[in-house]
């Protein structure tokens, strides 16, 4: 089991997450930045993928394993983007019935 490790910056603690892959010590470096601007690549362009099905398997202040992003792993990670697509839907719904 690989470890991740993902920064919520809400709570100011890494949350740590456990999925199928390669585990040990060293993880080499995550793939290049899709983008990246004059200054460099954002923090969470520079990370490793989270994998689709990844578990939440604790949290703490220091990063444990790979340090990951979310970057859409999880569309419903954050309370905002869940409720902008329960609006999208009941939109859908009002003009499709």
């Amino acid at each position: 089991m690989a470890r991740y490790s993902v920064y919520n910056y809400t709570r100011r603690v890494f949350d740590y997450y456990e999925a199928p892959g390669p585990g040990g010590t060293h993880a080499g470096s995550p793939p290049a930045p899709r983008s990246q601007g004059d200054l460099g690549a954002a923090p969470e362009r520079a990370t490793w993928k989270l994998p689709a099905g990844a578990t939440k398997v604790g949290e703490g202040e220091l990063p444990q394993g790979r340090i990951a992003s979310l970057d859409g792993a999880d569309v419903f990670s954050s309370p905002v983007n869940a409720l902008a697509l329960a609006a999208i839907a009941l939109v859908a719904w009002r003009l499709l019935r």
